[in-house]
């Protein structure tokens, strides 16, 4: 196989989907779709596209293997993607622009460019000849950014047929992280913090903000919301991130309470320091994030209502109805409504199968590393599959640096051109050795 030349498609492909614009909202994925099913009918690989409803497109192929007594294995991505001010990026978002070397436009790295990846290493593998002892299901889905229920929820509940012989997935939440001091890590999620999605609302008197009420919703709202910005939720670490903590410590020889966090986290001291970087707090902790606000649209107008959306991420083993009371009694007013808007339970993949080898293999060949299984703080939609009893792991073969990570949801996302090639070689090995072509 020609990488290089594999590569180079794989850029131009992944410039037209980026200029599709799949913001979600409204999300707008039909069309997209059915320019991948177009890109897999034209290599001799069976695809179709389901509407979930209108406008929304999921995409599913099916690379069909030697038999059928092995149970096959899902590439899963997205197509929907977050929405993007072009005011605040140095290149259009949505121009699938390649300069200096990198392919700018929102979704290139989340999730548009993994899938690329995943769709190349299926037609590599059909122009190559090359007969697996396993299908390969490539599954491209609408609305994961907004929950998943218009894509991977409305799949798994309407046309589970086409994934009734899936025993693993590869999805988003991992890959080939690089280090400050320049050491590569797989690191494959196993499970993911859950949200709960909140509305809360407070009620007051209505009328001319000339002659305004003792207490309106306004101020109800906001009192709650600084009671509940004060608030932090009891710290635990839960076996991933303690088992994590540990191998990074082993592989980086780094602080020796890390060795054991569990343990270190007894210290109020090191507790403090370690929970003042966000990340790391997300990772012990279930998180409460006002991030919507709603009153009146009128300057001079006392609204009845003022509601807030808030964002809360709970870790796996948080009860979400003792959260939500709890939550209500920090907020100091019982005349506050709460409505839930998204809420799922949490599912762990094993540590251990026959995935996880083939991921360690690759590591061992192309970067002479090991495999890091954690935790992600946010969700991605392998919930779905990993309820129907489905091993799924968070890992996408790319490289990928602090600064990247950092334009995921935010400005100037661009996925390195030469990481196209890599991936798909990697994932073309990964696939191999799943499908029998090579030990595992």
């Amino acid at each position: 196989m020609d990488f290089g030349k594999l590569g180079q498609e794989a850029t131009s492909l992944l410039s037209a989907y980026v200029q599709i614009n799949t913001t979600d909202p409204p999300g707008n994925e039909l069309g997209a779709a059915r320019m991948l099913k177009e890109k897999f009918l034209a290599n001799g690989i069976p695809a179709t596209v389901f509407e979930s409803s209108p406008g929304r497109g999921i995409v599913v192929a099916r690379l069909h293997g030697i038999h059928n007594r092995n149970k096959s294995i899902i590439l899963l991505s997205h197509i929907d993607v977050v929405p993007a001010d072009p005011g605040q990026w140095q290149v259009p978002p949505f121009s699938g622009l390649v300069k200096n070397g990198d392919l700018w436009g929102r979704g290139s790295l989340d999730d548009k460019g993994p899938g690329v990846i995943e769709l190349m290493s299926m037609l590599a593998i059909k122009r190559a000849g090359i007969l697996l002892d396993r299908d390969v299901v490539f599954i491209a889905t609408a609305g994961e950014e907004v929950g998943g229920q218009a894509g991977a929820g409305w799949l798994v509940e309407h046309k589970r047929d086409v994934i009734a012989d899936a025993g693993y997935l590869l999805n988003e939440g991992g890959g080939i992280v690089v280090r400050r001091n320049g050491q590569k890590l797989y690191t494959v999620s196993i499970t993911e913090k859950t949200p709960l999605w909140l509305r809360v609302t407070a009620s007051g008197p209505a009328g001319h903000a000339a002659v305004p009420p003792p207490h309106t919703a306004v101020a109800r709202l906001v009192g709650a919301l600084e009671h509940l910005e004060e608030y932090n939720s009891p710290v635990r670490v839960i076996d991933p991130v303690r088992d994590y903590y540990r191998m990074i410590a082993e592989l980086d020889h780094g602080p020796p309470q890390d060795l054991d966090l569990v343990k270190s986290m007894r210290d109020p001291a090191f507790a403090a320091r370690f929970v003042a970087d966000p990340s790391q707090n997300a990772l012990v902790r279930d998180t409460i994030t006002p991030t919507v606000l709603s009153a009146s649209d009128k300057t001079n107008v006392i609204s009845a209502t003022a509601d807030s959306e808030i964002d809360c991420r709970l870790l796996p083993g948080t009860d979400p109805t003792k959260f939500i009371a709890n939550l209500q009694h920090v907020a100091g007013d019982d005349t506050l409504k709460w409505d839930v808007l998204l809420n799922f339970q949490p599912v762990s993949s094993p540590r251990k199968s026959l995935l996880m080898n083939a991921i360690r293999t690759i590591a061992r060949r192309f970067d002479q590393t090991e495999v890091v299984p954690n935790m992600i703080e946010g969700f991605t939609d392998s919930h779905y599959f990993r309820q129907i009893g489905i091993v799924a792991y968070g890992f996408i073969p790319i490289e990928i640096t602090s600064g990247e990570m950092h334009e995921v949801h935010g400005i100037n996302e661009r996925m390195p051109v030469k990481d196209l090639g890599n991936g798909i070689q990697r994932m073309v090995a990964l696939l191999e050795i799943m499908g029998g072509r090579e030990e595992n």
